[in-house]
């Protein structure tokens, strides 16, 4: 839908004009974007754009023509997608917004609800001109923290992908082939698991199978110390259904999820062994390097999540709250209430909410923190959310101070700041004064 002149809405955005400045509002779309453009002369533009290399490239360069000193400052709400990577081509500054501040800003002017395109275009340029001083622009990272970032998120979902088939693999067997979950593997998607399944999707093909190609099997999966066990529970276990119907569809379910599970085992593995090459490769790796309990995995996460520009976030409450981390309080008169904050980028969330819970076990004082809580009536989630704040505060100082945690150093502070875990810590010296007013 194209807009409709409107001599009055185009004299109102004429007055937002900026000297060598070309303001630009972008309402994204798959194939056609709809924009609302006003020059440094105060002319008001407006359009459409095809999602195509050479179309972005002509609209850029008209723009350029028309404009050759002028700065181009694009406003969109996206952060990255097939336009954002097209348009970072050229020599402009993107000012990506959230939708939800959009959504909002859409609704303080069309009350009703309604919206279009074009509509939409001309808000998102309104936005930026009014809070043109408020927006941060679009830094890019330094290509190996980009690469550290697309592959830890791809990872996180070919992860989440191979969970949901696990549990599908679980439920599967429950119904016909419960003697398979006896053999009891760490993981569902075990490599062992998978490639019996694929060889005996059904007890009565492992019976048939016998216990010499059984126990042959086990040994070339590389699970010698259980395979006579694993032999003799297949060969003794009693059917849970004969029906042939059930005992087919079902081992023909099991192989199709076995083999996307062995595909996905492989992919894991293959980014695995791409980031442990890239990551100690980073200028900030030993920021994160010895991080307690942080796996290769966990500290391109963090990398990634850092990011390159040291300017990126005020201070570490600006940091937490970015990650979801530190609570939100809403408060009105005299009713106040603390809750989890959900708008924040949910991967950086859980960066650091499961590096808290990798922590507890290679770290003294964030097990005592967390005990400290759980004593105090918190639940293990609130406490692993607590631990990972006070983490967050420790990673951002390294960060900005550009130098490596080191735990030992970290615990005689707690210790000179007479903090209450110290009389955890440091028993010996359970007696020595402690400020009044420490927090854990």
């Amino acid at each position: 839908m194209k807009r409709k002149p409107n001599p009055a809405q185009d004299q109102q955005d004429s007055s937002f004009a900026l000297p060598d400045t070309v303001l630009i509002g972008i309402d994204w779309a798959d194939k056609v974007h709809a924009w609302h453009c006003v020059d440094p002369d105060g002319n008001v533009s407006y359009g459409e754009l095809d999602q195509t290399p050479l179309r972005i490239q002509q609209w850029i360069a008209s723009i350029k023509q028309r404009w050759p000193e002028a700065t181009i400052e694009i406003c969109i709400e996206t952060s990255r997608g097939a336009v954002i990577n097209a348009l970072l081509e050229y020599d402009v500054v993107l000012y990506p917004i959230n939708p939800n501040a959009l959504s909002n800003y859409r609704g303080s002017h069309a009350h009703g609800g309604g919206k279009t395109d074009p509509v939409d275009a001309r808000l998102i340029f309104k936005f930026l001109a009014e809070r043109r001083s408020e927006l941060r622009p679009l830094i890019q990272n330094s290509p190996l923290t980009r690469e550290l970032a697309a592959l830890s998120r791809d990872r996180r979902k070919l992860v989440e992908q191979r969970v949901k088939l696990s549990n599908e693999l679980k439920a599967t067997l429950k119904t016909y082939f419960p003697a398979a979950l006896e053999l009891k593997p760490a993981k569902m998607y075990a490599d062992f698991m998978v490639s019996f399944l694929l060889k005996f999707s059904s007890l009565t093909a492992a019976q048939k199978a016998g216990a010499t190609k059984l126990r042959k099997h086990f040994f070339g999966v590389g699970a010698k110390a259980k395979a006579q066990s694993r032999v003799d529970l297949l060969c003794n276990a009693k059917p849970l259904t004969t029906d042939p119907v059930v005992i087919s569809t079902c081992g023909l379910q099991v192989e199709s999820i076995c083999s996307m599970l062995g595909n996905l085992n492989r992919a894991i593995r293959k980014y695995d062994r791409r980031l442990k090459e890239l990551v100690v490769t980073h200028s900030d790796y030993e920021i994160v390097a010895h991080l307690p309990g942080a796996s290769t995995k966990t500290q391109a996460r963090m990398i990634a999540a850092l990011g390159d520009d040291r300017s990126r976030y005020e201070n570490t409450a600006s940091f937490q709250s970015a990650a979801g981390i530190a609570p939100l309080t809403t408060q009105s008169g005299k009713q106040r209430y603390v809750s989890s904050r959900w708008a924040c980028s949910k991967f950086m969330k859980q960066t650091f909410h499961e590096y808290a819970g990798l922590s507890i076990s290679r770290c003294r004082w964030a097990k005592a923190f967390y005990e400290a809580k759980i004593n105090a009536g918190k639940t293990p989630q609130a406490a692993k959310r607590a631990l990972a704040y006070k983490w967050m505060r420790i990673i951002f100082r390294c960060w900005q101070d550009g130098v490596r945690y080191d735990d030992n150093r970290y615990m005689q502070r707690l210790k000179r700041n007479g903090s209450p875990l110290a009389a955890v810590l440091f028993p010996a010296t359970e007696s020595t004064r402690q400020q009044p007013n420490a927090a854990v």
